[in-house]
């Protein structure tokens, strides 16, 4: 396709370009800006004028090239980039980006690149459940008021050298009454709208003073100050919150260096992670446990390292970092290799100088053999059961405090009553067979009572339904303060089964 070079062709490009909200530019192969489009300032806070032939990637994506540095080599190897990120705005919000780098060839030889990032917060209520493009998904989405609040910053930002709207007029503009404007704003960004706006004006006259040598009083005409004391406070103001925010940040630096050094050398797997859950640190016994050595896993996501936690911890993850402290004593996991471990967990969030959270410290112990072991006492447990009910073993206990006795379900089959029986000691005595059973039963009973005497019984007993039973009762007495308080101990049927019986249980 060929066009008319005395058409108005290039001119409509350039200004779509221009007018376009997603951010062009293109980088040479040293990473030197050499074009930008308009919507950089909304982007990054630097204007074209200020990127174009002077700035280095580095400059302006700051914390994020080292991030982006496997994508801008690949690019420049050739290869088409196309990835998911959240990119914090130099306003302080979130957005989440996609970003397309597509290299430039010249007679064979690349020169550089072409960035594109596109806004795709919008598309947070959709879903993206089928990932068919190939492109990571998103570690998090810009909730649809944090995108009103966007615009809300940006159309201050585009009012900077006019004068400050009214709330009156945001909120209009915004179709949000002033009270909620007001309310989530502050919430959001830790200012008033004005005291947001005045920063924004002083961080313009900050870089003029500096890089264009304007003075305060050119400054004060700039930026629609009707007194310029009343700027001179405003920037001394913003000169002593920016030299506090830097000792804050290199405070936070010193901490996180202390943190990682303690968290590396600690002998227990613990790792530390940052507000978006990559990895900061690990103990060698964390390295170890999940067999990361040599995968250069520090700066990725855990969700991307240990994909199984994803589905079940990322939830619980989120809480944490609202400030919440986490433990958990048992949660089953599928480790890289395959195998499933029962994990322990301790997580607990770290703050900033500033009070916000900052990340998590994650503790985890393996329990397996733990819950191997609960596992088979439970299989032991219910093969005992079922062992005593096969066997006919039941318990019983009387309790001479409460004059009340107990009898378990093997006893009441034995005796033939129903399993609602509420066993008291006239209506036992009837069960047992008059005569010589039940004088033995009798003076065993005293016994245990005046001397503390245990004792184990043959006797004979007449069920409920009037069916005759040999019976092996075995008790043994609780003594408090030199008096009996509890009778506890088992009932075994001892009746010789018929050879027909013989043969049916032989058979089951």
């Amino acid at each position: 396709m060929s066009f008319d070079p005395n058409s108005d062709f290039f001119e409509i490009a350039f200004n779509v370009t221009e007018h376009t909200e997603a951010m062009l530019a293109y980088w040479d192969k040293n990473l030197i800006c050499r074009y930008a489009n308009k919507a950089t300032a909304d982007w990054f806070g630097i204007t074209p004028e200020h990127m174009i032939n002077k700035s280095h990637l580095s400059e302006i994506l700051g914390t994020l090239f080292e991030i982006q540095l496997p994508y801008i080599n690949g690019v420049l190897g050739g290869k088409i980039q196309v990835f998911d990120q959240v990119i914090h705005l130099y306003s302080g919000r979130a957005k989440n980006v996609r970003v397309t780098y597509h290299p430039n060839y010249v007679e064979g030889e690349i020169k550089g690149f072409y960035a594109h990032m596109a806004d795709i917060s919008p598309l947070n209520n959709k879903s993206h459940d089928n990932n068919k493009t190939g492109v990571e998904k998103l570690p998090e989405f810009v909730t649809q008021n944090d995108q009103l609040l966007e615009n809300v910053a940006k159309t201050l930002n585009e009012n900077v050298f006019i004068g400050f709207p009214s709330i009156s007029a945001l909120s209009k503009k915004h179709f949000v009454s002033e009270s909620k404007l007001k309310r989530d704003f502050k919430q959001s960004f830790g200012r008033t709208i004005f005291s947001y706006y005045r920063y924004l004006q002083m961080e313009i006259a900050d870089r003029y003073i500096r890089e264009k040598r304007c003075n305060k009083n050119q400054m004060a005409v700039m930026l629609n100050f009707s007194n310029p004391s009343n700027f001179s406070a405003c920037y001394h103001r913003y000169l002593e919150e920016k030299s506090s925010d830097s000792e804050l940040i290199e405070t936070q630096k010193e901490d996180n260096t202390h943190n990682k050094m303690l968290i590396e050398q600690a002998p227990i797997a613990i790792a530390m992670f940052d507000n978006q859950m990559q990895f900061i640190a690990a103990s060698k016994r964390w390295i170890a446990e999940y067999k990361l050595e040599n995968t250069g896993f520090i700066g990725k996501s855990i969700y991307e390292v240990l994909p199984a936690t994803k589905k079940k911890c990322e939830k619980l993850h989120n809480h944490c970092l609202k400030g919440n402290i986490y433990q958990c004593d048992g949660l089953l996991l599928k480790k890289n290799d395959g195998t499933r471990v029962w994990l322990k967990w301790n997580i607990h969030p770290w703050f900033t100088t500033s009070g916000e959270t900052g990340g998590l410290f994650i503790h985890t112990e393996d329990i397996s053999k733990i819950k191997a072991i609960e596992k088979e006492n439970k299989q032991a447990e219910k093969l005992l059961k079922r062992a005593a009910t096969l066997s006919k073993i039941g318990t019983w206990t009387r309790d001479l405090l409460t004059h009340t006795m107990q009898w378990d379900n093997v006893i009441k089959s034995i005796l033939e009553v129903p399993e609602y029986f509420v066993p008291d000691i006239k209506t036992i005595w009837k069960l047992f067979k008059q005569g010589k059973s039940e004088r033995l039963s009798k003076k065993a009973l005293k016994d245990a009572l005046k001397y503390g005497s245990s004792f184990d019984i043959e006797v004979d007993m007449i069920t409920a339904k009037g069916n005759s039973r040999k019976i092996r009762i075995i008790g043994y007495p609780e003594f408090q303060n030199n008096k009996c308080k509890k009778l506890s101990g088992i009932l075994l049927d001892i009746t010789p089964l018929s050879p027909f019986k013989t043969a049916n249980f032989l058979t089951d």
